[in-house]
């Protein structure tokens, strides 16, 4: 069976999601020339006792979205029905699920985490102002655009004051993510959000779930238990966290944020705690884009495939298909013992949680991509440091690394033939490489060819096609790193993760 081509006055062009409830497309309302989303039933897939169920709750869905309008919320603009199947036309948002950027056991960047959760507590406010409690807030239901914009998605089992689709006795929602309430199947409020808003904040500064095991498990938990401090997980963290997320979770509504706003306030003022009461800069702004790049797995497409955005979280939707189409993905490296040096695989994972510190998320695949070719630990370090931002970074991280050599015993870092001196006595010589490499001096060319706003243009232009919109974060940070052309495409080609791309790269951009 093809795809149908018209569905209501929309004009189907794509589908873009499916599941066991129904099909998600890609669809055009002429009217108006607005590309929407159009979320769908397969009626004639259930009886008629769910059938009812289902259409009510996408009623449901189709009158708690559409009273409302905010930055942070996907949009409804249409509901209807036709004799095949029911409908809700959405905002077409191009995002990637929160849940497929978690990487487990790596807490997101504090900024990034900041932002994340302030757009979020922020929507959840306004949602709540207007009568409308989502109760089901998880990673899965928000969606990450490029330029890291939160947008709340699936209000499917919102209740709406005065809504009678679900009454007291009733337990819905996702069991890691429900207020002790829910599950005894109380009238919720709220607070509820908020509770479940305090597990996704658990989760971006530890990167794991306070509550975890079997559905009674979670429940048995969340009912009667507190997890671990946040600080326990992750020990850089400030104790103002663990503060913070007590109160969040707490079992009693009572005894949480009483508002959306009030989580938010406390969260603003423990992070201008730590950042000293200044403002994020442009810096940090392109760290939480950074931070908000979906991960690569050995399960990703080959280089060239798309795959498409999900704009709802629709139950069943193949979780393959939840991922930016803008990018696109190839194979990672592959490292283990039988392909990689023993001294790269004892150091490696000291040096991604420091370089993390520093950039975030990006450090795993930045230091994949520099491992490759670096011969020993100062090699490898050089070739990371004009990836990060600022002197003070650089100068932490090679603090860090000198202390990782001395825990880890390594004094001589060769692995290969050409022996280096240590970093501990080369320190020196790596700034003043990053000090050349600022001003351009790099010695990769006798003639330097400085940088103008063309070049950059050009490198996103060929970059973008590799590794998404991230390139145009990425050039602007090689073009603050170094003036000199050469040394400015050799940074950007060190993005790509195999040989093959870094030398197409190069000759596209005219530097081979």
């Amino acid at each position: 069976m093809g795809m149908i081509e018209q569905l209501g006055k929309y004009r189907i062009d794509s589908i873009l999601g499916t599941g066991a409830m129904g099909v998600v497309y890609k669809a055009y309302d002429a009217n108006i020339a607005r590309v929407v989303a159009l979320k769908t039933i397969r009626a004639e897939l259930f009886g008629d006792h769910q059938e009812a169920e289902l259409v009510a709750r996408f009623k449901n869905e189709a009158q708690a979205s559409g009273r409302l309008s905010h930055p942070n919320i996907v949009a409804v603009y249409d509901y209807g029905e036709t004799p095949e199947t029911t409908y809700i036309a959405m905002e077409f948002v191009e995002g990637t699920s929160l849940s497929a950027l978690l990487v487990a056991g790596t807490p997101m960047d504090l900024n990034a985490t900041v932002t994340c959760m302030s757009q979020l507590l922020r929507a959840l406010e306004y949602a709540h102002a207007r009568g409308v409690v989502h109760r089901d807030i998880k990673p899965a239901n928000l969606l990450i655009t490029a330029d890291a914009q939160v947008k709340i998605t699936d209000f499917g089992i919102a209740r709406i004051e005065s809504s009678t689709l679900t009454q007291t006795g009733s337990v819905i929602g996702t069991p890691s993510y429900m207020s002790p309430e829910q599950f005894r199947g109380e009238t919720v409020d709220g607070r509820t959000d908020v509770f479940a808003a305090g597990i996704v904040l658990y989760q971006l500064l530890t990167g794991s779930r306070p509550f975890v095991g079997s559905a009674s498990t979670v429940m048995h938990q969340i009912m009667n238990e507190m997890p671990a401090n946040p600080t326990e997980r992750n020990p850089a963290l400030s104790k103002t966290f663990d503060h913070i997320i007590s109160r969040a979770l707490a079992k009693r509504p009572e005894d949480r944020f009483p508002s959306a706003q009030a989580f938010l306030d406390a969260l603003t003022e423990a992070h201008l705690e730590i950042t000293g009461g200044a403002p994020l800069t442009e810096e940090d702004n392109e760290r939480t884009i950074l931070a908000f790049q979906r991960p690569r797995s050995a399960k990703e497409p080959q280089e060239g495939s798309r795959v498409q955005p999900v704009h709802t979280s629709q139950p069943g939707m193949t979780a393959s298909r939840q991922a930016d189409p803008a990018i696109v993905r190839t194979q990672p490296t592959t490292f283990s013992a039988a392909t990689v040096t023993p001294w790269k695989l004892e150091v490696m994972p000291e040096l991604q949680v420091a370089l993390s510190t520093q950039v975030g998320p990006m450090a795993k695949l930045l230091l994949r991509n520099a491992a490759t070719q670096a011969v020993d630990v100062d090699d490898l370090c050089n070739k990371l440091l004009p990836h990060i931002p600022s002197e003070k970074g650089r100068t932490q991280f090679l603090e860090s690394a000198r202390a990782i050599k001395k825990k880890l015993g390594i004094s001589t870092l060769s692995s290969m033939s050409g022996a280096r001196s240590p970093l501990t006595s080369s320190a020196t010589s790596m700034h003043s490489a990053i000090g050349a490499t600022q001003s351009g001096q790099t010695g990769l060319s006798a003639t330097q060819l400085p940088l103008d706003q063309a070049v950059m243009d050009t490198a996103e232009q060929k970059l973008t096609p590799y590794i998404g919109p991230i390139a145009k974060v990425m050039v602007k940070r090689a073009a603050k790193a170094t003036g000199n052309r050469h040394e400015f495409f050799r940074i950007l080609a060190d993005n790509l993760q195999t040989e093959q791309e870094r030398l197409r790269f190069l000759h596209e951009v005219g530097e081979m």
